[in-house]
C-alpha cells in the first residue's frame, strides 16, 4: 500500500538522524502515489525542524457551483367536485328549507362544505341540469331542470366554473339550452363545453395568482337532440362532444397559449368503478399534449386517481370519474343492511390539486403539479326514515357533508353521553355508534376507490365547520336573448 512505501522512503532519514545524534521528529506518511516522500536535505539556517522534510504544494480542487434552491414563483389551488344532479326530491329538500337558508333554500344542500369548496383559488363542478325556467318542458325521471337559484347556491358555496358539457345539458331542448348559458353568464359564473361553434370546448381562460388557466369540456353525448345549429342561424351555440383527435389538439393549442391546461370530459359506463381501457388511453393522450389535470364525471360513482408521468417529466393528475356531488341516487340505501355497494352513489369527493410555477435557476421555470389530494364526501339523506302515513307532509333532508366533519360530531355527541349509559339514551346510543360505523365504512372505501395515498384528513380547525350561510343576495336577471321569442326570454328570477 502507499503509506508503505512512503515508510520506507524515509527509514534511511530516521537511521541517519539517529546515528548524529538528531532531535527525534514525527513525519506523516505520504498518502497516495501522487505524494512521495522527498529526499533528505539539509535545513537551512532557522529552519523550526532540522532535517524537516520540505512542505509539498497540493492542488485544491474547485468547489462545485451550487445553484439557489427551486423556488414557487406563484401557486393555484384547483378544487373539484362531481355531478350537480337536481333530482326533484333534492329541489323538495331545498326548497323546504327556504326559512332557514338563502337562494330559496339552495344554499343548505352545500352549507355544511361551503368554506371547503371556496378555501381554493377556482372550484369546479358538473352542472348535470339545464337551468331553464322559461323554456321549461317539465322534468321527470331522467329530464332535469332547475332555478337560477341552484347558480347562485353554487357561487355563495364557492363554485367559480362549472362544465355544462354533458348529457343532459338538452333536456329541455335548444330553447332551455340557450337559456341555461344565459343565466350563467348573467350571474357571473363561467362555464366550459359550450359556445360559439366551431369552438365549443373552449378554451375557457381564467388568472389566478399570476397562472393562466385554461379549460376545456366536452361530452361523449346528449340524451336529447337540438345541438346542430339552426340553418337559418347567423352564429349558434353548441355542446362540444367527444373526438378525441379534435381534443387532442385543442389541448395541444390551449397548452401553447396557457400556463396549464385542464380538460373536464364526461364519460364511462355508469355505475363502474373503473375505467376503461379507450379512457385511460385517451386520458393519457390529453396529458402527453399538455393538459395537467383531467376532470372525469358521469359514472355517478367514484373512479381511481391516476398521477400520470407525461414525457415531458412533469406529472398529470387524472380523476377518471368524481361520482356525484349532490343527487338522490341510493335514497333508499340502509347501512349495515343494503348491499354496500349501493351506497357508492352517494359517495363523493373533493379533489384538490395545487398547479405552481418553479423557477429551478439558470432560467428554467416549469409551470407543474405541485401537490394532490381529496376529501371524502356524502350526501346525507334521510328518506327511508320518513313514515309517509304519519308525516305526509314531511320532505327529505338532503345535503352534501364533509365525511371527516359528520364522524368528529357523531363522536362528539357520543362522549357526551353518561357511561353507565341510562336506559333512556339506549336507543340514541346505538343510533350514533350505527351513524359511526357508517360515516368510517364510507371513508374506507372511497379511499378504497381513489387511493390511499392521496387521501386528505381535516385537521382540527377545519372540523369546526362553516359559519351559517349569509343573507340572500337579489338575483339577477339575464339579459334578452338574441333574435328569441320574448317569452323565451327570463325577465327575472322566479
Amino acid at each position: 500500500m502507499t503509506p508503505t512505501v512512503g515508510l520506507r522512503r524515509a527509514a534511511p532519514v530516521v537511521t541517519l538522524c539517529l546515528l548524529a545524534g538528531c532531535a527525534s521528529v514525527t513525519r506523516t506518511p505520504a498518502i497516495g502515489p501522487s505524494a512521495p516522500a522527498a529526499p533528505a536535505t539539509s535545513a537551512p539556517a532557522g529552519s523550526p525542524v532540522a532535517g524537516a522534510l520540505p512542505s509539498i504544494p497540493r492542488a485544491v480542487a474547485a468547489a462545485p457551483k451550487v445553484d439557489a434552491p427551486v423556488r414557487s414563483e406563484a401557486r393555484v389551488t384547483l378544487a373539484a367536485v362531481g355531478d350537480v344532479l337536481m333530482h326533484d326530491a333534492v329541489k323538495r329538500a331545498a326548497e323546504a328549507r327556504r326559512a332557514d337558508a338563502p337562494d330559496g333554500g339552495y344554499a343548505w344542500l352545500f352549507a355544511p362544505i361551503a368554506d371547503l369548496l371556496g378555501a381554493a383559488d377556482l372550484t369546479f363542478a358538473n352542472l348535470e341540469t339545464p337551468i331553464a325556467p322559461q323554456a321549461s318542458q317539465g322534468s321527470r325521471a331522467f329530464v332535469f331542470n332547475a332555478p337560477p337559484a341552484v347558480i347562485a347556491a353554487l357561487q355563495r358555496a364557492g363554485v367559480d366554473l362549472v362544465s355544462v358539457a354533458n348529457n343532459h345539458a338538452m333536456d329541455q331542448g335548444r330553447r332551455g339550452f340557450e337559456e341555461t348559458l344565459r343565466w350563467l353568464r348573467s350571474a357571473g359564473l363561467p362555464y366550459v363545453g359550450a359556445g360559439p361553434a366551431p369552438r365549443a370546448a373552449g378554451p375557457v381562460r381564467l388568472e389566478r395568482n399570476g397562472l393562466s388557466l385554461a379549460f376545456l369540456g366536452y361530452t361523449y353525448g346528449l340524451n336529447q337532440g337540438g345541438n346542430a345549429c339552426p340553418p337559418a342561424a347567423a352564429a349558434c351555440e353548441q355542446v362540444a362532444e367527444l373526438d378525441r383527435a379534435r381534443m387532442v389538439e385543442d389541448v395541444r393549442a390551449a397548452a401553447a397559449a396557457a400556463d396549464a391546461v385542464v380538460v373536464s370530459v364526461h364519460w364511462g359506463v355508469e355505475y363502474q368503478q373503473a375505467p376503461r381501457a379507450d379512457e385511460v388511453e385517451l386520458a393519457h393522450r390529453l396529458a402527453d399534449a399538455g393538459a395537467l389535470v383531467v376532470l372525469g364525471h358521469h359514472p355517478h360513482v367514484l373512479q381511481p386517481i391516476e398521477l400520470y408521468r407525461r414525457p415531458d417529466g412533469r406529472t398529470a393528475v387524472i380523476a377518471y370519474s368524481l361520482g356525484n356531488f349532490v343527487s338522490n341516487q341510493s335514497r333508499n340505501y340502509v347501512a349495515g343492511v343494503t348491499p354496500d355497494a349501493v351506497a357508492a352513489t352517494r359517495d363523493g369527493a373533493l379533489l384538490r390539486v395545487t398547479l405552481a410555477r418553479r423557477d429551478y435557476g439558470r432560467g428554467v421555470e416549469e409551470v407543474e403539479v405541485a401537490g394532490a389530494d381529496f376529501l371524502p364526501l356524502w350526501t346525507e339523506n334521510d328518506t327511508v326514515e320518513i313514515d309517509r302515513r304519519k308525516e305526509p307532509a314531511r320532505r327529505p333532508a338532503i345535503r352534501v357533508v364533509a365525511v371527516d366533519r359528520a364522524l368528529a360530531s357523531v363522536r362528539a355527541e357520543l362522549a357526551a353521553l353518561p357511561d353507565p349509559l341510562p336506559e333512556a339514551d339506549r336507543a340514541r346510543y346505538v343510533a350514533l355508534r350505527r351513524r359511526e360505523e357508517l360515516y368510517l365504512a364510507r371513508r374506507a372505501a372511497v379511499a378504497g376507490v381513489m387511493g390511499e395515498d392521496l387521501l386528505r384528513t381535516l385537521g382540527p380547525a377545519e372540523l369546526a365547520g362553516p359559519e351559517a350561510p349569509a343573507p340572500a343576495a337579489p338575483a339577477a336577471a339575464p339579459p334578452p336573448a338574441r333574435a328569441a321569442p320574448a317569452a323565451a326570454t327570463p325577465s327575472a328570477a322566479p
